[in-house]
């Protein structure tokens, strides 16, 4: 039932194949929510209760109360966004808003999307930022290869990325670096007028997005809001652009990984095939769509591992490899290579003086 809600906000499926009970819209509402779905998803509820295929939930205006919640905080991260651009526009810094609010766009109604964190790549020496970053009396946490997490706002997160993502298996990556630094000059180009900042493009966001989630596989966890976010930027690509993709995919070894998320958006979104890059694979597909079902968004909800404190850094390490050998047998290269990454990440860290 709460696929075929899904559906019917998608605009893949017109109505529910049957009236959901007050319990039934209350466990509706709960998933929505761990999903971070909840204000599209009403969408396809008011779709529904304008064709008169069902009566007013008893649960709407709790409903209705997160979607304005959803849409002021998407009006505030707008705000940030351009602030954060034009602060970086100041020092002489190209930047571009990565996810989020440029991936709202692609959205029919962009201010349903629930938004996270502000993730902003910039352009330039790594270092230098910081010390850019600092000069303006901003708090600078946790500096690493990727990126760093920066206190500009008491009301919003902001990670501002140095490298819009890595692998941990070194061959890959430097395939997945050489494809961001060629594409890099368009998407710092790539100024929205009406939002007042830059963000990627369809073309950069059908590769980083699905790398986005592959990585986010072994360390968090992922949500259907990610895969959503795939539907719609599929959705605005090209024929051309899917074929790109896919040979770019299938180049970091994430072939049948990619199959896996198309089994989920084809079979559980109802997605046309026009839009797909590729077939499906049921294997991989099925293994997701559990992980996601049991984590929530980011893994919020994972109950099966029992990590220590952020503060006990070796032991939640050690927590996290346990976890994702888990993964091992369908995502080997990213699983084996992680603590070889990892140490040499920390020495890397450690030289700089970022520890």
């Amino acid at each position: 039932m709460f696929f075929e809600l899904l559906r019917v906000s998608l605009g893949t499926q017109d109505g529910l194949t049957k009236t959901p009970t007050d319990k039934e819209w209350e466990e509706l509402f709960e998933m929505a929510l761990k999903q971070s779905l909840a204000g599209m998803m009403l969408g396809g509820v008011e779709k529904l209760l304008k064709s008169n295929s069902v009566a007013k939930p008893a649960i709407l205006l709790e409903w209705i109360g997160e979607q304005q919640y959803i849409e002021s905080q998407n009006k505030l991260q707008n705000k940030r966004a351009k602030e954060l651009y034009e602060i970086f526009k100041e020092g002489d810094y190209r930047s571009c808003v990565l996810k989020g609010q440029g991936t709202a766009t692609y959205y029919d109604r962009p201010e349903l999307r629930q938004s996270g964190d502000i993730d902003l790549w910039v352009e330039g020496d790594r270092d230098e930022i910081v010390r850019f970053v600092q000069s303006k009396g901003v708090h600078v946490e946790s500096v690493d290869i990727k990126d760093s997490a920066m206190w500009f706002f008491d009301d919003v997160m902001v990670e501002v990325h140095y490298r819009p993502n890595c692998m941990f298996n070194p061959f890959v990556d430097k395939k997945l670096q050489t494809f961001f630094q060629e594409q890099s000059e368009r998407q710092f180009a790539a100024f929205d007028e009406k939002l007042g900042f830059a963000h990627t493009t369809i073309g950069f966001d059908l590769v980083y997005s699905l790398v986005h989630i592959y990585r986010h596989i072994f360390s968090e966890g992922i949500g259907l809001r990610q895969l959503v976010d795939y539907f719609y930027i599929l959705k605005h690509s090209s024929l051309e652009q899917r074929e790109q993709t896919f040979e770019t995919i299938c180049s970091f070894g994430m072939k049948e990984f990619v199959g896996g998320i198309m089994y989920i958006l084809l079979e559980q979104f109802g997605m046309s095939k026009e839009y797909a890059l590729c077939g499906v694979n049921r294997q991989h597909g099925e293994f997701l769509l559990k992980e996601i079902l049991i984590g929530g968004n980011f893994g919020q909800y994972d109950t099966r591992y029992n990590f220590a404190g952020k503060d006990k850094k070796f032991r939640r390490g050690i927590n996290m490899l346990e976890r994702n050998m888990h993964y091992v047998r369908l995502y080997p290269s990213e699983v084996l290579w992680s603590p070889v990454w990892k140490l040499w990440h920390w020495c890397w860290r450690k030289q700089k003086g970022y520890l």
